[in-house]
């Protein structure tokens, strides 16, 4: 584990020192020990000294540039400290490593012999898979079959339906231009398709005209339809008036 040493890396006359710019986002937050480690890093194509065996000092620069951290680094490779007590565990340990072997031997053998039975045992499972799967898929091409008829017949409700509500939208406009039409005005013209028309007509007066226009956009929005007014015109100084609306159903 790599972690920010004391000076006396800084004091070794040996250390590989480098200057190490990194930019402040990649630094900010970090602890020592993870700035240290990110150091150690930098400097290992340079210095040689792989990282995980690093001994890692650090010093902050100030620089002029504050997207930019400036760090005096020294490195220098970490020194193994072998101790009396671990040699005289070295027998012990070469005694335990060759029982660990001759288990490691029975385990294999017992290992092997598991093996072979397991693949006795896939290859009859096989040919029991192979038969059930050729039992399976035509139950499968039936569910799938059986699916598509559903799909299909959902398809046409639906587009029954919608045709249906297609077939009802012309008819209850027209009811709703009646109502909103009442004695007030007449029709003219109607020109368009089913689903989006010109109406054309003469009120008795501007006021009626201007009443019919918005008593037919409340009605035709709660039928589905959008309504744009167009411009009345007054035909007779102080009598009948022309109006004009397209409508659109959504």
């Amino acid at each position: 584990m790599i972690r920010k040493k004391t000076l006396s890396v800084m004091d070794d006359t040996s250390a590989f020192r480098q200057q190490v710019r990194m930019a402040t986002v990649q630094v900010t937050g970090l602890r020592p020990d993870e700035l240290a480690a990110a150091l150690a890093y930098e400097v290992e194509p340079f210095s040689g000294i792989p990282a995980a065996d690093a001994e890692l000092a650090y010093t902050p620069v100030a620089g002029s540039d504050p997207a930019v951290r400036v760090y005096e680094v020294a490195v220098r490779r970490r020194k193994s400290r072998a101790s009396a007590g671990e040699e005289r565990l070295l027998l012990p340990l070469l005694i335990l490593g060759g029982f660990c072997l001759v288990l490691a031997c029975i385990d294999f053998v017992y290992t092997s012999l598991r093996l072979r039975t397991a693949e006795n045992d896939v290859a009859s499972q096989s040919a029991l898979q192979s038969r059930l799967d050729a039992i399976r898929k035509p139950a499968k091409a039936a569910r799938a079959e059986a699916n598509a008829i559903r799909a299909r017949r959902e398809n046409a409700a639906k587009a029954q339906k919608e045709a249906a509500a297609a077939r009802s939208a012309y008819a209850d406009i027209m009811d709703v231009v009646a109502a909103a039409c009442g004695d007030k005005a007449v029709l003219k013209s109607i020109d368009g398709g089913v689903f989006s028309m010109r109406l054309t007509g003469v009120a008795v007066t501007a006021s009626a005209a201007a009443d019919v226009l918005v008593a037919l956009s409340d009605a035709a929005t709660r039928q589905g339809w959008r309504i744009v007014s167009g411009p009345i015109d007054v035909l007779t100084p102080g009598l009948t008036a022309e109006f004009k609306c397209e409508l659109t159903h959504d």
